[in-house]
């Protein structure tokens, strides 16, 4: 089976960018009290680290998405590079270096539970983990709308092999497990929910484990050529509708979602402001998401900036002229 990659993405990527939604969010709108003038300093939209496993630019997709965002309302803003020091960015933002931080919900509440040691529950809801969040970061940051979009790892096979062992969940794999190979990053091999939670949760211990990097598709090659036969893919990642991959369900919760959400410096980001970041948020589910990943993937000549203005110009968020 070969990487299905050609006529169908390149069709794909291009209906993104010239089609037009059926339902148009309002566009955002030039903010009077916040255009561009002289001498006043960016707002700062810095580059969170993306979890394991997904696509590597992703962080930097999204704050370019929300940068692009801004200055089509007239904000100037610029977008930082990461810090691998910082990949929540929760330092930046307290230390007014960084003014918006898009991130990951569990990955912030982590972060943020963690200076106060404040243990987070596992089995927390999306609300729950946002209700914690906002307790748990000091008065000066502000959580703002989560975005739809949620990104998590999950655990997919080619139709070929859930055919041929009948496999739709996680749990159906504990009959065929030690016949197939896993692929996946060193990350997930060591991690909490990962290779040893698969043998714990769903007594599921494969033949093998073979370390792969998610930055040349290597992962989805593997996994296409039967050299592994299941492999820990993010469900942001465009190489599951593109490649017709089957993902597992999790009766068992094992691998958790968690939501693409900003948090602002308060005092540097007005309501007028972070209402246009809302608008960013409210357009972008997780299949949003995989398509922002699949433009960028398939745009090795342009930038990330162009490519978020793209996204915000097929969502109607701002006119192809702006």
């Amino acid at each position: 089976m070969r990487l299905r990659r050609s006529a169908a993405v390149v069709l794909a990527a291009g209906l993104l960018l010239t089609g037009v939604p059926a339902c148009s969010p309002e566009p955002i709108v030039v903010i009077p009290s916040v255009t561009r003038s002289v001498g006043v300093a960016p707002l700062v939209v810095g580059t969170p680290a993306a979890p394991d496993g997904t696509n590597p630019t992703e962080g930097a997709l999204l704050a370019h998405v929300y940068a692009a965002a801004l200055n089509a309302a007239g904000v100037n803003a610029v977008v930082s590079p990461a810090d691998p020091a910082d990949g929540t960015l929760l330092d930046k933002l307290e230390a007014g270096t960084v003014d918006i931080a898009p991130g990951y919900s569990r990955v912030l509440l982590a972060a943020a539970a963690a200076k106060g040691s404040t243990a987070v529950p596992d089995a927390a809801t999306t609300a729950q983990v946002l209700d914690a969040l906002k307790k748990e970061l000091p008065q000066s940051l502000a959580v703002l709308d989560a975005a739809k979009a949620e990104d998590s790892d999950s655990i997919a096979v080619t139709t070929v092999t859930a055919e041929k062992y009948q496999l739709k969940t996680i749990a159906d794999l504990a009959k065929v497990c030690d016949k197939l190979a896993f692929g996946g990053s060193a990350e997930f091999r060591l991690a909490e929910r990962g290779l040893s939670a698969l043998g714990s949760d769903y007594n599921c211990v494969p033949k093998s484990y073979v370390q792969l990097p998610n930055t040349k598709n290597e992962l989805l090659l593997a996994l296409i050529r039967d050299d592994v036969q299941v492999a820990d893919i993010h469900s942001s990642s465009p190489a599951i509708p593109d490649n017709a991959l089957v993902v597992l369900t999790d009766p068992k919760h094992l691998f958790l979602p968690q939501n693409v959400v900003p948090v602002v410096l308060a005092a540097k980001v007005p309501a007028d402001v972070q209402g246009v970041l809302n608008k960013v948020s409210g357009a972008l589910s997780t299949d949003e998401l995989v398509n922002l990943n699949r433009l960028a993937a398939g745009s090795n000549k342009t930038s990330l900036d162009a490519v978020a203005r793209s996204w915000l110009v097929q969502k109607g968020l701002v006119k192809a002229n702006n």
